[in-house]
């Protein structure tokens, strides 16, 4: 009987050295993961939202390559179709202005022209400065007709005057751009 009483005793102290051990372990371990830096919940998920922000743009941008090659032919098709020669632009806006004036019943006074340096895309900004006279019908079927016009013209100010006659006299301050 005094046998099975001492291997009792040695199963139990075995069993008290291994659990002594595991629970030595188990603060080490415990030890450790409280030295690790933790991240608030807080900021965790504001995190999260900045990854999926960031994931959302490199989308939009894979999208932006892949139709770059389009958008690029279509700005070559404006850019060739609407913006005239730099050679040639000036006499081709003098006729322009002068049609469109023309068909409307209206009196063009002298052109005057700006020219800016070119940008990048080899665009040349021109201010455009006339005066046009007549009724006002007239005055309101040219601006329509500029623009409807084929070119392009950006239309800065105008200013209504009278004139003499009884006739209104509009200052208009246009731009447009030369292709390089």
């Amino acid at each position: 009987m005094k046998q099975i009483i001492q291997r009792r005793k040695a199963i139990i102290r075995w069993g008290l050295i291994v659990i002594l051990g595991m629970d030595v372990l188990l603060a080490v371990v415990n030890w450790r993961l409280n030295q690790s830096p933790r991240v608030p919940a807080g900021e965790l998920r504001r995190l999260e939202l900045l990854e999926k922000s960031y994931r959302a743009d490199n989308a939009r941008l894979g999208k932006f390559w892949t139709e770059l090659p389009v958008d690029e032919k279509q700005w070559d098709a404006f850019f060739t179709t609407h913006f005239r020669p730099a050679g040639a632009g000036y006499s081709a806006v003098s006729a322009d202005l002068g049609e469109l004036s023309g068909s409307a019943g209206l009196r063009t006074d002298a052109i005057t022209f700006h020219e800016h340096n070119p940008d990048a895309r080899g665009l040349i900004e021109v201010e455009i400065s006339t005066a046009i006279e007549g009724d006002y019908e007239s005055l309101i079927s040219f601006l329509n007709k500029l623009e409807h016009s084929d070119n392009f013209y950006v239309l800065d100010s105008l200013a209504l005057a009278s004139s003499s006659a009884g006739k209104l006299r509009l200052n208009l301050q246009l731009r447009t751009y030369f292709r390089t």
